[in-house]
């Protein structure tokens, strides 16, 4: 793995340390999350099916439903697939939902996570409200699914 490959995890493992005791690792062409669980090292590989957040093994995961979206996001970033946008992150971090604190975003930030999101299916870019667009293998942010303008309300089959 190459030197700013190895940076990006490094600032990476730092967040999720600041909401998870997991840790995100590269072993040959894939990447896995491990932790520990009762004194036992748990090491998993990164595997979804039929959608994009949650591994197979995420009922194993010591975190909620949120954390493991951000897990997700932080895999998807270093694979180099699209992912929402750090606003996302950002709202993770107000005081709504409390998952890490926002010099953790900043970390994220300045390690070049994707300040914007553009739509998977039209490639507009996404300010507001996002939803997320899986089928097949094209997945990622995409219109608002009640927005009549976003493009989801005209894909019926790609």
């Amino acid at each position: 793995m190459g030197g700013i490959m190895c940076i990006k995890l490094d600032n990476i493992n730092k967040v999720l340390f600041t909401f998870s005791v997991a840790q995100i690792r590269k072993e040959g062409n894939y990447y896995c999350v491990s932790w520990n669980n009762r004194g036992n090292h748990v090491c998993k590989r990164w595997q979804c099916r039929g959608q994009d957040f949650y591994p197979v093994w995420s009922q194993k995961f010591p975190g909620g439903g949120t954390s493991m979206t951000a897990v997700s996001q932080l895999v998807r970033w270093l694979q180099n697939k699209p992912v929402l946008p750090i606003a996302t992150w950002r709202y993770w971090a107000s005081e709504k939902v409390k998952l890490l604190d926002n010099n953790s975003v900043d970390i994220l930030a300045e390690a070049g996570y994707p300040s914007d999101a553009k739509c998977v299916l039209c490639g507009r870019s996404l300010h507001k409200s996002l939803d997320w667009w899986h089928l097949g293998k094209v997945s990622g942010p995409c219109c608002h699914y009640s927005d009549r303008e976003g493009c989801r309300q005209n894909v019926s089959v790609l």
